[in-house]
């Protein structure tokens, strides 16, 4: 793929969109053209803010616009398929938060219409990219702990005063999906995927998550422990472990600065060089894979998408969340 720059399309102009366009500031390959809200004035401030030149008021506008070559998805839950699938559609790349869709059924279509239109698609985890988490699982992979049989993985908060999507149904509200993902990812990660998934969840009385504990069973005798929540204050680590040690991710385990490295010999904290705010590594890889012609990232792969899409369907199902349109994508 023959790109100097490569010309980026933000999508949504909240939080995580705008800490998305500030990191990818630190790659020169990398230029934003166009942003795009539900309204122009929104879409206005965002690129005066950050100079960027094409501003819509339609997210279909800027996929028509012809001046990006890849699209990042911020936008609620809900609405990544429909956004996401008419950019694959147009043979412009995609980086969609995650979770990409509410369903794996969701995912697997926009997989299709990737490979059919040959053209990439990546969910942004930007763990998985994170050279920390990367130099922990390179360890792991080497057997620095022996074989892995459990895996401990946490992510929760409390404020007083939440975001009001965290609590709306229609926008996939609750913690499994918005914060669940990542303990899950990590469990995933470091095991594989589980044999048997046994759920609990406590839900506020508009069907919401609002507390989710889970338990993983593995062939191999390994489990896996994963919490999220949001009536907590929680230490947010992750862990691995096996016969020889443990590998331990410290606080905000899910851009983490270090890990410690636990055996006989004692502990050890072992730091990896990270910089930015640590969205540019999935923006990196996403452009690398692009100018290789593939329409999967190595690091970002579809597999684990939609696998953990699966054990989030049974998640739901086992703890009884629901989401508008269920009845079309669950299953299958």
């Amino acid at each position: 793929m023959g790109i100097d720059r490569v010309r980026w399309g933000i999508v949504a102009t909240g939080n995580i969109s705008t800490s998305f366009t500030k990191d990818l500031a630190v790659l020169d390959d990398a230029v934003v053209t166009a942003i795009a809200s539900r309204s122009q004035d929104s879409a206005e401030r965002f690129g005066a803010e950050f100079g960027i030149e094409h501003r819509f008021d339609d997210y279909q506008r800027l996929i028509d616009s012809g001046v990006v070559d890849v699209l990042y998805i911020g936008t609620p839950h809900p609405q990544h398929y429909s956004i996401a699938r008419a950019a694959l559609q147009a043979g412009i790349a995609v980086l969609c938060e995650k979770p990409v869709t509410l369903t794996a059924k969701q995912a697997r279509d926009l997989i299709a219409v990737a490979v059919e239109n040959d053209t990439l698609f990546a969910e942004a985890m930007w763990m998985r990219t994170n050279p920390v988490v990367q130099a922990m699982f390179a360890d792991l992979a080497k057997g620095v702990v022996g074989e892995p049989m459990q895996a401990l993985a946490d992510f929760g908060f409390h404020r007083q005063q939440l975001a009001p999507r965290l609590l709306d149904r229609d926008l996939g509200g609750g913690i499994l999906m918005d914060g669940g993902i990542y303990p899950m990812t990590f469990g995933y990660m470091a095991l594989g995927r589980p044999e048997e998934v046994k759920a609990v969840g406590s839900l506020n009385e508009d069907g919401v998550d609002l507390s989710v504990a889970m338990a993983w069973k593995y062939a191999s005798g390994a489990v896996a422990a994963l919490t999220c929540g949001l009536r907590s204050h929680h230490p947010f680590t992750a862990s691995v472990s096996g016969p020889e040690g443990s590998l331990l991710l410290p606080g905000a385990f899910h851009h983490p600065e270090y890990y410690v490295r636990q055996t006989a010999s004692g502990d050890e904290r072992v730091d990896v060089p990270v910089h930015g705010l640590g969205y540019h590594y999935e923006a990196a890889e996403v452009m690398r894979s692009m100018r290789a012609g593939l329409v999967e990232c190595p690091a970002l792969p579809h597999a684990a998408t939609v696998e953990i899409l699966e054990l989030l369907d049974e998640t739901r199902r086992q703890i009884g969340v629901s989401y508008p349109g269920d009845d079309e994508y669950l299953g299958g």
